[in-house]
């Protein structure tokens, strides 16, 4: 959907038009279920706080303003989201699903062997970067943020953005440099682009009868 087809539907919404907010929702709702799935490590739980992060944005969408992009916007709902769930519980599990269907995209089962044991212990080490690092690297490696959509997004600045992803980059790089070329950087030995494309769709089944399909 390009810029002002957005802005158009958000203007729409805001006053009031259901069927303008399911639009974007049906647009957005994939990333933001992503994000909180990798966030949560529950996919119940990521279904959970997806589906308050649109009824939050349905009920503020006069309070919106386009300060940021939408899809920015969603994030930082989300992202709020998730830190209060945080602080109800005492700890959250990390370990999830979401790499499981990355498998099978390489030819032959060796190359497939290796490329599992990559994902689990991307997944793992992913599980023991602390919140800010392992948010600031999903969005940005990922979801494809910038810098400042991160910011605002985490309510942090962009300096903090900068020195998380750096220590969470060379946290993966040492931990995972089995899997770099020749002990490359991992950051390079499997690009965001890359991971991005391999990242599955979370499962919708069971979501709330009136959430739209994602796409």
């Amino acid at each position: 959907m390009d810029a002002p087809a957005e802005e158009s539907l958000i203007r729409a919404a805001a006053l009031g038009d259901r069927q303008a907010f399911d639009q974007l929702m049906r647009c957005h709702l994939t990333p933001v279920l992503r994000y909180t799935t990798r966030l949560t490590g529950s996919p119940t739980t990521a279904e959970d706080i997806t589906q308050e992060t649109f009824l939050a944005a349905w009920r503020g969408l006069d309070r919106f303003g386009f300060r940021s992009s939408f899809r920015t916007w969603l994030f930082t709902i989300a992202s709020r989201k998730t830190v209060d769930l945080q602080r109800r519980q005492s700890a959250i599990v990390i370990s999830d699903n979401t790499f499981e269907a990355m498998e099978g995209r390489t030819p032959g089962p060796a190359a497939r062997t290796v490329e599992h044991s990559f994902l689990v212990a991307l997944q793992t080490e992913l599980g023991r970067l602390g919140y800010q690092a392992r948010a600031c690297w999903w969005l940005r490696e990922v979801e494809g943020l910038s810098h400042d959509e991160i910011a605002t997004a985490l309510a942090i600045s962009r300096g903090s953005v900068r020195g998380h992803l750096q220590r969470a980059r060379s946290q993966l790089a040492v931990q995972l440099a089995a899997w770099g070329p020749d002990g490359s950087d991992v950051h390079e030995a499997r690009s965001p682009g890359r991971i991005r494309h391999q990242i599955p769709r979370p499962t919708t089944e069971g979501r709330r009868d009136d959430s739209p399909a994602p796409r």
